[in-house]
């Protein structure tokens, strides 16, 4: 539980860790949870509210108006964002039977599944209930005239889920 904090300690930088070695942690049934260094003499929280409001006061001292600067610069607007989807979807035929509702797609391993999803949903118009990903390694391929041989591109197999049935002749290999 993250504990409030009028200062700095080198263990709270960074994380919200309790060490009861070096801190003494308070709690105020108004205010929260209060953590001081050991070191300090007093250990009330009522000073430490005051020390707080103190300071906030000290704030309002140093920028009496409220006034906070605004950010200007000559610089022109960005326009509206308009995405250009550039991702390819290819209808995978695949050898294992699944299910009247699942279909399979090969598409670039980046796509992640909201993305996938989101892509059938609002370009296609489909109702998509689930994705499953599976990421495939490039085959090898060999050149035995040459003797070499090197990999195809990595991509990433979709099986969706939708809420109607799909024609098996696109779902499924014919063997």
């Amino acid at each position: 539980m993250a504990t409030k904090r009028f200062g700095y300690h080198m263990d709270h930088l960074h994380f919200h860790v309790k060490n009861s070695r070096k801190m003494n942690y308070l709690r105020h049934k108004d205010y929260g949870q209060f953590s001081t260094p050991k070191s300090h003499n007093g250990a009330c929280v009522q000073e430490l509210i005051n020390n707080h409001k103190h300071k906030l006061d000290y704030e309002k001292y140093l920028n009496p108006k409220g006034l906070k600067p605004t950010i200007t610069n000559n610089f022109p607007k960005m326009g509206t964002e308009h995405d250009f989807v550039s991702h390819q979807m290819l209808l995978y035929k695949s050898f294992k039977p699944y299910k009247r509702n699942v279909a399979s797609f090969r598409c670039s391993p980046f796509m992640t599944k909201p993305e996938i999803k989101q892509y059938l949903m609002k370009i296609y118009g489909l109702n998509v209930i689930k994705v499953h990903t599976v990421n495939k390694q490039g085959r090898i391929v060999k050149n035995h005239q040459n003797n070499t041989r090197w990999r195809k591109k990595d991509w990433k197999k979709a099986i969706v889920e939708f809420d109607f049935d799909v024609e098996p002749s696109l779902a499924k290999h014919d063997l």
